[in-house]
């Protein structure tokens, strides 16, 4: 089996266990699988598909749409993708609530870390209400619900994790965070033992019957002082050499019990404290990414996601065979957005198209904002030709002529001059040395 063959086979076999993964509802195992099947067959559409769906399921539509745009331009026929992307620009302001999604998480993640934990739960509530299948929101829901010692709330989300990823790690550390323990019923006390009480037989004593001890003797006034002194004084001892010491001991035992009670709450606090830091750290690094790849992904005109629907754009021109509306769409094309060196070499055969035969178009497109009044726009479409095919002098001279109306002398004199030098246009060459005053 050759080497294409082979990996071929493994990408196949990845992607199928990714399949099978996102049919368990194993969403975490299934991403995996169909990354390591992009990592041996980048080509396969199906696989990207399949993730793009993962991720817009776990609520990152910035992900998934990076996915589907890739794969429309590895394979522009006959492709799902075309139907996923055109469902997401269908659905009303399906955009706009993912990234207000995207901005509430950032900002409840910055309360967090801040110390305003009910302003990130309030924040957090609001997210997943808007979007509970928000993954990173309802396992940053959870940990400040852990930490606010409201397992039953904390509980939910990660039930609804669950639901949505039936594997993913965090919630299952979470969930045995807040499972209940078992309730320790208190055990009966056992039944006291009846004890009967002992009955003498006497007679019954007579009203005038008496008992004399044969020790008996009459104390004197003097000796019952003494009795009294001396029994004050064995009671002061006792107390001091017997009672006191006992309940000393029975009070230090009490302290050093609580004591030991107050050092295991407290570390455990501690190590709950450093586990939930660990988890705001973790989140912390999904918030960066998250925030990264939905600002570039869905910002202005600039973003990335702009620059690939106006790839597809042009594509779908050349489809149609509308040249000129491709040379239009090259012009708002910022080719360093996007990092796909496939997407790059279906850029790189455009641009030499443009070169070839769409230079004039787009000089027309600058004389026609030239003569509406707009000189920045004209510019712009000038430097562009210019940028395409630097000895073309006509875009230059009219672009020199934009610098000096807009009073940025410099410019139009360096432009002036590299006709005057250059340029085989003997019109063109005494025009400019007349602009520029030779």
């Amino acid at each position: 089996m050759d080497y294409a063959r082979k990996t071929r086979v493994i990408a196949n076999s990845y992607y199928n266990m990714g399949l099978e993964r996102a049919r368990l509802r194993d969403l975490t195992g299934a991403a995996l699988c169909l990354k390591k099947s992009l990592h041996f067959n980048k080509y396969q559409t199906a696989a990207r598909n399949l993730l793009g769906l993962i991720y817009y399921e776990m609520g990152e539509v910035g992900d998934a749409l990076v996915q589907w745009v890739i794969s429309m331009n590895l394979q522009a026929e006959d492709n799902r993708a075309d139907y996923y992307l055109g469902e997401l620009q269908r659905t009303k302001g399906g955009l706009d609530a993912a990234r207000h999604s995207v901005r509430r998480f950032n900002q409840a993640l910055n309360y967090a870390q801040s110390g305003s934990e009910d302003l990130a739960f309030i924040q957090l509530t609001k997210v997943v209400e808007l979007k509970p299948n928000y993954v990173k929101a309802q396992l940053l829901l959870a940990v400040l619900c852990i930490a606010r010692e409201d397992y039953q709330k904390a509980g939910k989300a990660v039930h609804k994790v669950l639901q949505i990823d039936r594997n993913n790690p965090k919630a299952l550390y979470y969930k045995t965070l807040i499972k209940p323990t078992a309730a320790v019923k208190p055990a009966r006390d056992p039944e006291r033992r009846k004890f009967k009480k002992n009955v003498l037989s006497h007679r019954q004593m007579e009203d005038d019957d008496v008992i004399i001890p044969p020790s008996y003797r009459e104390n004197t006034r003097d000796q019952a002082v003494f009795n009294i002194l001396a029994g004050l004084l064995l009671g002061a001892a006792v107390i001091f050499f017997v009672v006191m010491p006992a309940n000393t001991r029975s009070i230090y035992a009490k302290h050093n019990k609580e004591m030991t009670k107050y050092s295991e709450d407290l570390s455990r606090a501690n190590q709950k404290a450093d586990e939930l830091e660990k988890q705001l750290s973790d989140l912390e690094a999904d918030k960066k990414s998250a925030e990264d790849s939905l600002a570039s992904l869905t910002g202005d005109t600039d973003s990335v996601l702009a620059q690939y629907q106006t790839v597809i754009g042009m594509l779908q021109a050349y489809r149609n065979d509308e040249f000129n509306t491709v040379v239009q769409l090259y012009t708002n094309l910022n080719p360093d957005l996007i990092a796909s060196s496939d997407v790059q070499a279906v850029i790189a055969g455009i641009t030499e198209d443009v070169k070839k035969d769409g230079l004039p178009v787009i000089e027309s497109m600058g004389d026609a904002a030239s003569q509406a009044g707009d000189a920045e726009s004209a510019l712009v479409y000038y430097l562009k030709c210019i940028d395409l095919k630097p000895d073309l002098w006509s875009a230059k001279y009219k672009a020199a002529m934009i610098y000096k109306g807009l009073n940025q002398k410099d410019q139009a004199n360096e432009i002036f001059t590299d006709i005057i030098n250059n340029s085989k246009d003997e019109e063109l060459t005494a025009n400019a040395k007349n602009e520029r005053g030779f």
